[in-house]
């Protein structure tokens, strides 16, 4: 009978061999060194990103959106703070909503709503006027990379969604008044402060700009639709102007993967490259992680490092297609992230998706806004109304008409149906029309 040692010997070499083996991609696995250095990288190359995006209004004033409006946020913050209760909500009963939306007449706006409006008029004034910049870019302290514990952090956002409230009801009320016109440039000032929002803002900004732009959709469509010809024609070109300054959702997630990696990583970097981080990230990076995560096992948190830093890369790498692939390439993540060996939290697709959807319908009302007018324009130069959407929504509307008159710019998706819009036709002037009982 031969004896076992060699069996054994052999064993053990195997054994050895694979925990070597083992050992050696744990190395490489739970190595943060890249990851870190990739960080700083990664941080670096935002804190140096500009935003030259086309100004909507020509001649654009000299400077950056930043500039103009960093001396008002003081302003802006305690108008925020001592706002009534009627605007302490941004949801859909909150009681000034009714009149902006134009489901109730301007004559039904609650009181607490018109002295608002009144004490912030002349300011709101003066922070639309700030979109007017040739550049864009946000205050410090309102950028992904601020200091937590900059007086903008967390209440610079929702002060500026605010003044987007004040100035949509702006824009009712001087619809009301028959200053169409003026209606409008109020309306495409504040779609352009919806936009500077996301312009470094990151998920936060982007959401909240979402937000703002369904607060604007409709006293803007309103106010389009009553312009004169003249108004409607310049209205197209600023409103495709605004349109080219959105960024990408894949630009959105890269921000939102570098910001969760600092709150949640941060104290794994090196003093070294801790050092070379700029002082609002380096902030950020020391801080507390905000999510209550069970961090203490340090091979855990290396280990979900790489993935957190893996699963951003494979969502941002599918992030900008069609909505539908969008959709299901996100809820593919998800199911191969669940069905892991080592399964670990990281990024949701199913979260992101809903955010990227959000964004997907701020853009489809802004694309229907064109659409109205361009709709508008046609049935004035041609005498009918035209047969489909011309602009870059028309595989997301259809346009229905009955008569002459009136027609319906209709969402062809049915779960879209709430963002249709009525158009009216202009009269050309010095032509009577007779009026109907």
């Amino acid at each position: 009978m031969p004896s076992p040692r060699p069996l054994l010997a052999l064993a053990g070499g195997v054994l050895a061999i694979i925990l070597a083996s083992l050992g050696g991609v744990a190395y490489v696995t739970l190595r943060t060194g890249p990851l870190a250095e990739r960080l700083v990288r990664d941080v670096e190359a935002m804190a140096r990103t500009r935003y030259p995006r086309p100004s909507h209004v020509t001649p654009a004033v000299p400077g950056t959106f930043a500039q103009h409006l960093d001396p008002l946020m003081g302003e802006v913050l305690r108008l925020y703070r001592e706002r009534s209760v009627a605007f302490q909500s941004v949801a859909p009963a909150f009681p000034c909503r009714a009149v902006i939306e134009g489901r109730e007449p301007v004559s039904a706006l609650p009181t607490p709503c018109q002295e608002e409006w009144k004490k912030g008029r002349e300011l709101v004034a003066r922070v639309l006027a700030a979109t007017h910049a040739e550049e864009g870019g946000l205050p410090e302290g309102m950028g992904d990379l601020a200091s937590p514990t900059h007086p903008y952090a967390d209440t610079g956002m929702p002060a500026l969604l605010h003044v987007i409230q004040l100035a949509a009801l702006e824009t009712r009320l001087l619809l009301a008044e028959g200053q169409a016109e003026k209606a409008v440039d109020t309306c495409l000032d504040t779609l352009a402060l919806s936009r500077e929002l996301t312009l470094g803002g990151g998920l936060i900004g982007q959401m909240t700009s979402a937000t703002g732009q369904g607060l604007l959709y409709r006293p803007c469509a309103a106010a389009l639709d009553a312009a004169p010809m003249e108004r409607k024609r310049s209205a197209v070109a600023q409103l495709s102007r605004l349109a080219e300054g959105q960024l990408p959702f894949s630009q959105m997630l890269k921000q939102e993967s570098v910001v969760m990696q600092l709150m949640l990583f941060g104290e794994l970097m090196p003093a070294e490259l801790l050092a070379a981080l700029p002082e609002g990230a380096r902030e950020a990076a020391t801080k507390p992680p905000a999510l209550s995560m069970a961090l203490e096992d340090s091979l855990t948190t290396r280990f979900m490092w790489r993935k957190v830093v893996e699963g951003f890369d494979a969502l941002i790498a599918v992030a900008d297609r069609e909505p539908a692939a969008r959709r299901r390439a996100f809820e593919t993540f998800d199911a191969q992230s669940a069905s892991a060996l080592f399964p670990v939290d990281g990024p949701s697709g199913v979260n992101y998706s809903e955010y990227a959807e959000r964004v997907d319908l701020a853009r489809l009302q802004h694309d229907a806004l064109i659409s109205l007018v361009e709709a508008d324009l046609k049935r004035t130069e041609e005498g009918r109304w035209p047969e489909r959407v011309t602009s870059r929504a028309h595989r997301s509307f259809v346009l229905e008409s009955s008569n002459l008159g009136e027609a319906r710019l209709k969402p062809c998706a049915p779960s879209q149906a709430e963002q249709a819009l009525r158009v009216t036709a202009d009269v050309p002037s010095g032509v009577w029309v007779r009026q109907t009982p």
